[in-house]
């Protein structure tokens, strides 16, 4: 059997190997992320289960995301359920969670469309802000962190914003670079592209509106700036991200540097 996931769209990556500053780097098969487990492969889960040894699941999605779209998981697998979203905080995220193209059917006008479709640089900053939202993600962290048995894989619908958020706080927790960060949010790039041209396509053709079609494009990708709104956001509100991790997600000095004793092993220092 081949060892590597073969649905694309599971936008699946294993964090391993990714370098930190002072040179050492991230163990490979032990932290994973990806989009839902909705529909997850015989091949894919077995792959899961022998290669990574996946154990812990952590399931980022709503509540409605959730609902008839469960996960698959690997056997033996423990499931964690923790939203970032609550009732209030999904009112901004535009109804982010919910079924987009049911939303596209019931919505009475273009601006009633258009104003649906949610401002990533708005929503992004909820995740390190709001107290809900802090409290989850923090408890997220903290199963991956205290993690030893095997792989944990954490997820949200399509792997991309709060999966990548979550990405990026860790990263940034073991002192992972910059630009590998960004290239890691990215990456999501060569599989959502398609789906953001296809979309802002339809909107083109069928809702006549080039605005529409625009924010929709924009929705459907990775950008750069969504990610940066986040961490400008932290250190707005928390002064810094390193008080951001102790008095925000209560995570300590000493929980981290367990973790990295455990996590990362040596490689050549960044340049």
């Amino acid at each position: 059997m081949s060892e590597t996931i073969k649905n694309k769209k599971l936008n699946f990556r294993d964090l391993g190997g990714m370098r930190t500053k002072d040179g050492r780097t991230i163990r490979k098969g032990l932290i994973l992320r990806s989009a839902k487990l909705n529909k997850l492969s015989a091949h894919d889960k077995a792959v899961l289960e022998k290669k990574y040894k996946v154990n812990t699941v952590i399931d980022l999605r709503s509540d409605a995301e959730r609902e008839g779209r469960a996960d698959i998981l690997p056997d033996g697998a423990e499931y964690y359920h923790i939203p970032y979203f609550n009732e209030t905080t999904l009112a901004v995220t535009g109804g982010m969670g919910s079924d987009v193209l049911e939303a596209v059917k019931k919505a009475e006008s273009k601006d009633e469309l258009y104003n649906y479709i949610p401002e990533l640089t708005d929503v992004y900053p909820i995740v390190v802000t709001d107290e809900y939202a802090v409290s989850q993600l923090s408890q997220a962290l903290k199963i991956i962190i205290s993690n030893r048995d095997g792989a944990v894989l954490f997820h949200c619908t399509a792997g991309k914003d709060r999966t990548g958020i979550t990405s990026a706080v860790l990263m940034k927790i073991l002192g992972i670079c910059d630009e590998q960060i960004m290239q890691d949010y990215t990456e999501t790039n060569k599989i959502s592209r398609k789906n953001a041209r296809k979309y802002s396509l339809i909107a083109c053709i069928f809702l006549a509106s080039k605005k529409i079609a625009r924010k929709t494009y924009e929705v459907f990708l990775a950008d750069e700036k969504y990610l940066n709104s986040a961490f400008d956001a932290l250190t707005v509100k928390y002064g810094s991200f390193e008080n951001f991790v102790r008095d925000a997600l209560k995570i300590s000095d000493e929980e981290i540097a367990e973790f990295k004793d455990y996590i990362l092993e040596p490689l050549n220092p960044c340049r």
